[in-house]
């Protein structure tokens, strides 16, 4: 019998607005959780699209400046962007819907003597409740997403930027700007055109490193009855190795009322498009029981949980640490992706969970599934 478990969908917006609002700085959560969330993503191992642009951007502004052509209405083009982590709005939920985050572009503009002045003070945001998983997904695959969802927010940035410094369409279009026109912001993607593609090829690239797959599907509005549908989303004769044991997870994108049901081999989607002029999307992870549950059949010695709790406080060595995982990596507690294997690396914000854990705020299943994920990753090595 397979088992399988929903969770609630996340959606993840931006907010296109440029001019300038009143900025909250972030909780020391918030801090804390963006921090250790951009260590994670800066390290794992899996492919992207370059975003170092606009991470730099929180440390130090960057400048981009370019000339227009003889002919053209305006002469240059001086674009400074600046991004701050901001307090999340919680506001930016929508009945349902859970928000994971959003990047905002807030952008003062200047026209004068044949000069445009962009000045940008963007935010990202990030919603605690989603990161720290009240909603209790399996670690595994809650450790994924937030990635998903920062990698997404991100890309928001990037893709502007991008635009600003290389597009030649949106600098000729900026170039012949009249007074009263505005800055054309589409290139950050508000619809996810582009940032649905790269985050599921980042999304499945995790899972496929922690034994799973993605399965992504697009419902459009022909193949929905005003709205509503149900349509089999995969079949697992397709996906042999995952036919016993399944956990079934999903989140969707544009569909409210969603829900999902298996007959025999098949898995059918049912749902409503929140708007129907656009496709909805819905993107199923499948892991095998072996691959998502613990080998917690071998206990775990006293003495291993005794050295994560000191060494969560600091009172011991990063070696020591590394000894801790090596022997749980032995005793397949935790799988390896190589027979052999030593950890040398393990970043210090897993200090936390290691601090949960020894307090017993978190089980055993818990902790090791977050080394785990770090291990399959290639985080930790």
């Amino acid at each position: 019998m397979k088992y399988v478990r929903i969770f609630s969908a996340i959606l993840l917006i931006i907010n296109i607005i440029p001019a300038y609002a009143l900025y909250e700085s972030p909780t020391n959560e918030e801090k804390t959780i963006f921090d250790q969330l951009l260590a994670q993503f800066e390290t794992v191992d899996a492919p992207k699209k370059d975003v170092s642009d606009v991470i730099g951007t929180f440390q130090k502004p960057m400048t981009s400046i370019f000339s227009c052509n003889f002919h053209d209405t305006n002469n240059q083009i001086i674009t400074t962007i600046k991004t701050k982590l901001a307090k999340f709005d919680e506001n930016t939920t929508h009945q349902d819907i859970v928000t994971g985050g959003s990047y905002t572009w807030h952008c003062s503009e200047i026209m004068q003597a044949g000069k445009i002045s962009l000045d940008c003070n963007n935010e990202l945001r990030l919603n605690p409740q989603v990161i720290s998983n009240d909603t209790q997904i399996d670690p595994q695959l809650h450790n994924i997403e937030n990635l998903v969802i920062l990698y997404h927010e991100l890309l928001h940035g990037q893709l502007m930027i991008d635009a600003i410094k290389n597009s030649s369409l949106w600098q000729q279009e900026t170039c012949n700007l009249q007074p009263g026109e505005n800055i054309d912001y589409s290139f950050a993607d508000p619809d996810h055109k582009i940032i649905n593609y790269l985050q599921t090829q980042f999304a499945s690239e995790l899972v496929d490193k922690a034994g799973g797959k993605i399965i992504t599907k697009e419902i459009s509005s022909d193949e929905t009855n005003n709205g509503s549908f149900t349509i089999k989303v995969l079949s697992f004769t397709d996906y042999p190795s995952f036919e016993n044991g399944t956990k079934i997870t999903f989140r969707t994108n544009n569909i409210s009322e969603n829900s999902f049901f298996q007959v025999k081999n098949d898995v059918f989607l049912s749902g409503h498009l929140k708007d129907s002029t656009k496709t909805g999307i819905a993107w199923f992870y499948l892991f095998n029981s072996k691959n998502t549950q613990n080998a917690t059949n071998t206990s775990i010695p006293t003495w291993i949980k005794q050295v994560a709790g000191s060494w969560s406080d600091g009172n011991a060595y990063d070696t020591d640490f590394y000894s801790a995982i090596d022997y749980l990596v032995e005793h397949n507690i935790v799988r390896s992706n190589n027979e052999k294997s030593t950890i040398s690396t393990v970043p210090h914000w897993l200090q936390k969970n290691a601090h949960l854990w020894f307090t017993d705020e978190i089980d055993d299943n818990t902790f090791v599934s977050s080394i785990q994920y770090l291990v399959y990753t290639g985080i930790v090595y």
